[in-house]
């Protein structure tokens, strides 16, 4: 078999830094990519909706990955993360806790925490979203009302510090903080 020569480039500094972040930034667009996969779930009435807790792990996972690959591979980073985190309000520190406790019990537990509740649509004529389209034709006794058909899609939640909050707002807000927290690193001194 033949052997590929490549030239090898040299990482200098700011070089092999880059490239660490490079696969940070994979990280954080992976969890992007997980939530939106997430929400295209949660929109929908008809399907497999086990997959919103695929999607949840998978976020989750990422999330976690992105503080995991700063901490081991940018000698700088836990002083700056120390640092980073006095600036936070209070709910953002307790979301950020929340998320990583959250991810611990999905992984190495009995999975998420995440709640689910019942959204109940009423239906008269036709639904249709993403997943599909059900047609609802009533017949009934004329002059007596027919109440309306009623489709049951999911809704998800955490309850973050005694507050129910919707796991997708908190997913998100969670994931805008991993952004911010990536971007001031890349640009502190």
């Amino acid at each position: 078999m033949a052997r590929l020569d490549l030239p090898r480039k040299k990482l200098t500094y700011n070089n092999a830094f880059e490239h660490r972040m490079q696969k940070v930034d994979k990280k954080l667009r992976e969890a992007r990519f997980f939530l939106e996969k997430m929400a295209e779930r949660a929109a929908m009435a008809f399907g497999d909706h086990e997959r919103f807790d695929f999607y949840l792990s998978a976020f989750l996972s990422a999330g976690r990955s992105v503080d995991y690959r700063l901490r081991h591979t940018s000698p700088t980073y836990p002083a700056f993360r120390a640092a980073w985190d006095k600036s936070l309000s209070a709910d953002e520190t307790e979301l950020i806790k929340f998320m990583v406790d959250d991810r611990n019990v999905e992984v190495h537990e009995a999975g998420s925490t995440r709640r689910e509740e019942e959204l109940r649509i009423p239906v008269q004529g036709i639904y249709e979203d993403a997943s599909g389209t059900l047609t609802v034709s009533s017949g009934g006794v004329p002059g007596i009302p027919v109440p309306p058909a009623q489709i049951i899609r999911p809704t998800y939640s955490f309850v973050v510090c005694g507050r129910q909050v919707a796991a997708l707002e908190a997913c998100g807000t969670y994931l805008g903080l991993l952004e911010r927290v990536v971007r001031d690193y890349r640009n502190s001194p």
